[in-house]
């Protein structure tokens, strides 16, 4: 029973104050919620590779993760080549002597 007790999640100090009856609803109990645990997981393996096979047969059709998940993560706006261009391009100005070619 003390295996049952530990794997349930009941300290070790504990299990003497326990009765048989409590210690097994605590094991069912820590049961029930791996299950759960295990179909929640089963699930996502099972989705995502449904997405995955969807994805890679209509990868036009498949949402972006910013449109999949709205909450979760923000769209990141890209900077324009051209801005970043000038700002290199400043930066190397400032850093280097006139006349110099490196």
């Amino acid at each position: 029973m003390y295996y049952a007790a530990m794997s349930a999640g009941i300290p070790f100090n504990i299990i003497g104050d326990m009765s048989i009856d409590e210690i097994a609803t605590a094991a069912h109990i820590k049961r029930e919620q791996d299950k759960e645990f295990f179909r929640t997981m089963a699930w996502i393996i099972y989705t995502g590779s449904a997405l995955n096979g969807y994805a890679i047969n209509t990868p036009k059709k498949f949402p972006r993760i910013e449109d999949a998940f709205p909450g979760l993560f923000e769209e990141k706006a890209q900077q324009d080549w051209r801005t970043m261009k000038e700002r290199v391009e400043s930066f190397a100005k400032e850093r280097r002597p006139l006349g110099s070619i490196e």
